[in-house]
């Protein structure tokens, strides 16, 4: 997906979210004691399994980058050696290793970021479930949710409980 799309999608998105959030805001406000939000960003940041991905996606990226290093440092020296009859098919290949690494950049962070949101999707349910919360709202601190009583966000309870969930604690 590129970048435009990416961001569409992302727009298209905050948007719905907004709206929903006010009908359910409106909807439920009588049970405010049943509504809570996490914040998204933090959760997703804050999760084990977001760490353990980036860190095994991030051995392999920066292998690939040492790779496209390399081939610069050779480029660097043909090109300063005159010996040009090297550099077109070096070029090709440097442009080629230079798409390889964002393709996998972009193919890293899409699975990620799919990987991570479907198992917190299910903590977070079962979460919710088992606290009697009904509804849990999700924000990106890009004003989603603009105020909230203080004791509503329970974005540290849901890490601690879905990095326990997912280290097999629970």
């Amino acid at each position: 997906m590129n970048r435009k799309a990416l961001f569409f999608v992302t727009i298209c998105n905050t948007i719905l979210l907004l709206i929903l959030t006010t009908f359910l805001f409106f909807r439920f406000a009588q049970d405010e004691d049943k509504i809570v939000y996490v914040d998204n960003i933090r959760l997703f940041n804050g999760f084990n399994m977001t760490k353990d991905l980036n860190r095994i996606n991030g051995e392999k990226i920066n292998k690939q980058k040492k790779k496209l290093d390399s081939l610069y440092t050779i480029y660097g020296i043909f090109k300063d050696n005159n010996q040009t009859d090297k550099l077109g098919a070096l070029e090709t290949q440097l442009r080629n290793q230079d798409q390889e690494l964002k393709n996998m950049n972009e193919r890293f962070s899409n699975e990620i970021s799919q990987a991570v949101w479907n198992r917190l999707n299910s903590y977070i349910k079962d979460y919710g479930a088992a606290n009697g919360y009904k509804i849990v709202l999700g924000t990106q601190g890009n004003g989603n949710v603009m105020f909230a009583q203080e004791g509503i966000d329970i974005t540290e309870a849901v890490i601690s409980y879905s990095n326990s969930l997912y280290e097999g604690e629970l």
